[in-house]
């Protein structure tokens, strides 16, 4: 088990702040971190529409899916049923106050990226190119309530990486673990902060900057079927799937580029692969 991650805080002026330059590079090294709640952010009504969804007769378990990443999906192989809608099907199928509650993820993961180029050494101006547009309020974002199927006795959710940029998790019991030097190490719940990781896009575009950022691997344990039942929230920070993504070095000058399609598809071609 981690003694603890490092711990992160969003400043009155909107940047993820570390209380040392150590701590922030403790984070960058392991590709996650604990995030006090910032104050206002409307996390319990969040929580009590999540635990809703395990009525069901809820109206939200019936609605239309979007491809294969959004409604009310039960994940192959995993404990994990969600309802996973992206950000411009929030206002038309969530409750306004899940919609702001929503926008609130948006502004934290606009802070995160944000911050992680600023350290990169990227030219600013460079920012909104090399992320798809999200590091300037564009891009997309999923916002996903899930439950554990304790009945189903395989892993809570298999090992993998993330393929966004940034990942923000309301963990409130046991399960978590990331992959440490070949192990992986159970994440312990701290009352109070979300989870934030890094995912494989973000990794991407800063490869060939100064301060480069990796993708943490990590897993769900089983969650057995006489525990309580496990929920979740879940944020990913992504671009857009039809975009592009740029990388660039401290100079401004690119270094390769990718279409969102193209790199998400090498990633789940080298996933299916690792299996």
């Amino acid at each position: 088990m981690i003694e603890t991650l490092p711990i992160a805080s969003i400043s009155e002026d909107c940047r993820l702040a570390f209380p040392t330059s150590k701590e922030l590079s403790r984070a960058w090294d392991l590709g996650i971190f604990y995030l006090r709640l910032p104050e206002g952010l409307h996390l319990d009504g969040a929580r009590e529409f999540g635990r809703g969804l395990l009525d069901v007769d809820s109206p939200y378990r019936k609605l239309p899916k979007y491809g294969d990443l959004e409604g009310f999906i039960a994940l192959e192989n995993n404990q994990q049923t969600k309802l996973a809608l992206c950000r411009h099907h929030w206002e038309q199928h969530y409750p306004a106050d899940i919609t702001q509650f929503g926008r609130e993820l948006d502004q934290i993961g606009v802070a995160v990226i944000r911050e992680v180029l600023r350290q990169s050494g990227i030219p600013e101006a460079l920012w909104s190119r090399a992320s798809g547009g999200y590091a300037a309020g564009e891009g997309t974002a999923f916002l996903n309530f899930v439950h554990y199927d304790t009945r189903n006795p395989d892993l809570g959710l298999r090992p993998h990486t993330d393929y966004g940029f940034v990942t923000i998790l309301d963990a409130t019991a046991v399960g978590l673990q990331i992959k440490i030097a070949g192990d992986f190490v159970d994440v312990p719940v701290l009352p109070g902060h979300l989870v934030i990781n890094f995912g494989e896009a973000l990794h991407f575009i800063t490869a060939h900057s100064e301060r480069s950022v990796g993708a943490v691997v990590h897993r769900v344990l089983s969650q057995k079927y006489s525990d309580p039942v496990r929920h979740g929230i879940v944020y990913f920070a992504n671009p857009d799937l039809d975009g592009m993504l740029w990388q660039f070095d401290a100079k401004g000058e690119v270094k390769g580029s990718s279409s969102v399609q193209d790199l998400f598809t090498l990633l789940e071609t080298n996933l299916t692969e690792d299996r």
